[in-house]
């Protein structure tokens, strides 16, 4: 048994069942970044959308975030994990992300804190246009017409003793739940 136990590798397995958890018995889900679609096979909606700009990952949908090509409130949840801070224009990206979802959908958003220890994850990575603190991300979404619900501490790269609700703005990645 180890005295400290880190869990470096479990953030993908904590966000895949992130993921099931908010999409649990909806309808369809949209996935914005999806990425070779990790995610796909955790949701539990029953129609999973992939979209992502690069058409090697093999998406449902070449898009960008900016401009989503589906027609207003179609998707009961969106989720972004670890995608906004590569979007050129934040705002435009949840405006339409704001469109796409159903009255009182929720969207699921991750993303480096550059307030806490994920500061070095966020501007270590040149790919990176924009860089969040959770006060920030909050009010940016507020201004988006989204109702922030939830905040969700992601502490699986930290050591446990700063696994604390008051050190939750200190933790390395933002999680935000919200609702149209």
């Amino acid at each position: 048994m180890r005295l400290l136990p880190l869990e470096p590798h479990r953030f993908r397995q904590y966000k895949a069942e992130l993921v099931g958890e908010h999409t649990r018995g909806v309808g369809r889900v949209l996935e914005v970044g999806c990425g070779l679609r990790h995610y796909e096979r955790y949701c539990g909606g029953l129609e999973y959308v992939g979209l992502d700009v690069n058409l090697s990952m093999r998406p449902s949908v070449v898009a960008s975030a900016e401009r989503l090509p589906f027609r207003d409130c179609c998707f009961e949840v969106v989720f972004m994990l670890d995608v906004l801070e590569h979007v050129g224009d934040v705002e435009a990206a949840l405006r339409e992300c704001v469109r796409v979802l159903r009255r009182g959908g929720r969207l699921l958003v991750t993303t480096p804190n550059t307030t806490g220890f994920g500061f070095y994850d966020s501007f270590a990575d040149r790919t990176h246009l924009h860089h969040f603190s959770w006060r920030g991300l909050e009010e940016i979404l507020r201004k988006s017409g989204l109702s922030v619900e939830r905040r969700i501490p992601l502490h699986l790269h930290i050591f446990w003793p700063i696994r604390s609700r008051l050190l939750m703005p200190l933790q390395q990645s933002i999680c935000l739940v919200a609702r149209r």
